[in-house]
């Protein structure tokens, strides 16, 4: 999920959106509902933000001009579902779309996250093992080993190594790491660098479908929601492109924007992009063009989205569950016979 705030929970976010919408529905005006709001909230990031969006407010400036200056707490969908409604007097009603948005988008983040959980717990938990191993078990047979009267067989001589290595140069292993993420975390900020690596997440097994199916259910609620609130097509597809995570999709959806600009239908727009949007939505959206209810038909879609992501999340502890049985066989197999294939080999020279 995209943020739309800075360094604030996603239940703040959400807390704050109604509160303002219910406020101003209740007849309270923008400054007094403001202070309110800023009194009430926790997050000091947003209790700034909300102090200076309101000295802007007395000022006489819009709340989405306002809002627009604190780029650090808002993004471009919420100002402009602001700005859309302040223009068409629905400022309470886009207050409500968006943090119905977001509660479904936070929903939908906390169930994959949830799905994602399991599997890395069981990893980090066998990581640590094989590095308790590494730093305080081996060494401890280093002697052991080296007197005996046998060949030590490619595993365990790999083992040892890998062990001493530690052991002697433990502060650079983990200087290495920090690197190796700090470098990785650079790379993936270059162009051509985050493009492979997106379409390398969405070509995965397992997890690659999920992620698909998150970005199909983000671009529908987010169409839903924006032009629901009255924001033209081109626009939409604008604020959508900003907000998407996946290069592939905001190059898609870019590309769109230039097709509808240029007088093509939105269907027909999607249409180039068949690895990326689903026949499925092709055929709604058209339909949808063709009677005017377009809105109603992301509406669908991102319903069937979600739920088709709801059910992956709930398969994929049980689809990913051998593999991971696998990898822990794999480590657990490697290191007990790296420790007992010398005493084995030991024991049969002694039999001789």
């Amino acid at each position: 999920m995209h943020n739309i705030f800075s360094s604030i929970s996603s239940q703040e976010k959400i807390n704050f959106i109604k509160g303002l919408s219910v406020m101003l529905e209740g007849g309270i005006p923008i400054n007094e509902a403001l202070t309110a709001l800023q009194k009430q909230t926790k997050s000091k990031t947003l209790r700034e933000a909300l102090g200076r969006i309101e000295k802007k407010v007395e000022q006489g400036l819009s709340l989405a001009s306002a809002c627009e200056k604190e780029r650090a707490a808002f993004d471009a969908i919420s100002i402009s579902l602001l700005r859309a409604g302040e223009t068409s007097g629905n400022l309470e009603k886009n207050l409500l779309f968006l943090s119905g948005w977001m509660e479904r988008q936070y929903t939908l983040a906390e169930d994959v996250k949830a799905a994602m959980l399991y599997p890395k717990i069981v990893l980090s938990a066998t990581l640590l093992l094989g590095g308790w191993l590494a730093i305080f078990i081996i060494p401890k047979l280093v002697p052991f080993f080296r007197e005996l009267r046998v060949e030590l067989p490619l595993s365990t001589r790999i083992l040892i190594g890998m062990s001493v290595f530690i052991e002697k140069f433990w502060l650079f292993v983990l200087v290495g790491i920090v690197a190796a993420v700090a470098l990785f975390l650079f790379l993936r900020s270059v162009h051509g660098i985050r493009r492979f690596l997106d379409h390398f997440y969405l070509r995965l097994p397992i997890v690659g479908p999920l992620l698909v199916g998150y970005q199909l259910t983000f671009t529908a609620e987010l169409f839903s929601t924006l032009l629901k609130s009255g924001l033209p097509l081109g626009e939409t597809l604008a604020i959508i492109s900003e907000s998407s995570t996946n290069l592939y999709y905001k190059e898609s959806l870019d590309h769109m924007r230039e097709r509808i600009l240029r007088g093509v239908n939105l269907s027909d727009a999607i249409a180039d992009y068949p690895k990326l949007y689903p026949p499925t939505m092709l055929s709604i959206v058209a339909a949808g063009s063709k009677s005017g209810t377009l809105e109603k038909s992301f509406r669908y879609l991102a319903d069937f989205f979600t739920q088709e992501v709801n059910q992956r999340t709930k398969r994929l502890p049980v689809v990913i569950e051998p593999l991971l049985l696998l990898i822990i066989g794999a480590i657990v197999a490697f290191i007990a016979l790296s420790i007992i294939s010398p005493i084995y080999d030991l024991i049969n020279s002694l039999q001789r």
